[in-house]
């Protein structure tokens, strides 16, 4: 697992108070990820994006806000930001 993968985890772990061992497949619903969790609900995707912007000094856009929906989505805008 990479470093962006464990920061995630720990994220993921703090917020939903849920262990995961592969975090890949994960978000909030089925129609964008292949492993819907039941307790990343509206709040729970805006505090898991706020712990992200910290941990990764990063800053969201609104459109990314509202797009942003998975582990997947997360780390391609954290990539973006990286190669900026």
């Amino acid at each position: 697992m990479n470093k962006i993968d464990l920061e995630l985890q720990k994220i993921l772990f703090n917020v939903l108070k849920k262990k995961f061992k592969k975090i890949t497949n994960l978000g909030a619903d089925s129609l964008h990820t292949k492993v819907p969790i039941k307790e990343w609900d509206s709040l729970a995707n805006f505090n898991i994006l706020l712990e992200v912007e910290k941990k990764f000094k990063i800053k969201f856009s609104f459109d990314e806000i509202t797009e942003i929906n998975s582990i997947k989505s997360i780390k391609k805008v954290i990539k973006k930001n990286f190669k900026k």
